[in-house]
């Protein structure tokens, strides 16, 4: 049986597969706009507050797509993501569906425990 996530933060426990990064910075653009990634992993990313919000907003489990730069890719890389939570501060959670085979071997190269 699974523990509740709340019982999961409190003994320090994540069920994510890879450590997080904040650099090298991760840059992201979709729907015309462009922004750094709070950080990032080979399976998502966190990514700020929208500013302006976006018209119908997005919401969890929403798909989109979108560009990734910057990690030290000499060129950037198309991405499929879903929405998987907000933050209280309005961060947004993104879990890549379909990445580049490029940008998911960067990434992958780049986050080690």
């Amino acid at each position: 049986m699974a523990l509740p996530n709340i019982i999961r933060r409190v003994l320090g426990w994540d069920r994510r597969r890879h450590a997080r990064s904040r650099r090298p910075a991760l840059r992201v653009q979709f729907s015309g706009r462009k922004m750094r990634a709070v950080d990032w992993s080979p399976g998502g990313c966190l990514l700020p507050p929208l500013d302006p919000p976006m018209d119908p907003p997005l919401r969890t489990g929403d798909t989109f797509e979108g560009r990734i730069s910057g990690i030290g890719l000499g060129n950037s890389g198309d991405f499929l993501a879903e929405v998987v939570r907000f933050t209280k501060d309005g961060e947004m959670g993104v879990r890549w569906l379909e990445l580049d085979s490029h940008v998911f071997l960067v990434l992958s190269g780049l986050n080690t425990r």
